[in-house]
């Protein structure tokens, strides 16, 4: 989460984290670190709020290793979701 926090107060206009889906057939090599970020990105909202920045600047996706084919979509989707948002307050500072 500070990593998230120090881009967003240096004027990103979006932060994306990628990672392997979990559940029943959990195949991440990080072991437990797409669960582990789920649980972190709950808490995401008040760091940006603290920055007075909207939530929906940042987002998770999970992917399992045969999807890799719906990468392009959720990366453009994403980045057209932060453009209607326009850009970052803290962008120059």
């Amino acid at each position: 989460m500070v990593w998230i926090k120090d881009a967003m107060s240096s004027g990103m206009d979006g932060v994306l984290l990628l990672g392997c889906r979990y559940g029943d057939n959990y195949q991440c090599h990080f072991v437990k670190g797409s669960e582990l970020a789920d649980i972190r990105m709950k808490k995401i909202g008040d760091a940006l709020a603290s920055l007075a920045l909207e939530e929906e600047r940042v987002a998770q996706f999970q992917v399992a290793i045969d999807e890799y084919d719906k990468l392009p979509k959720m990366i453009n989707d994403f980045v057209e979701e932060v453009e209607a948002l326009g850009p970052n307050p803290f962008k120059g500072f």
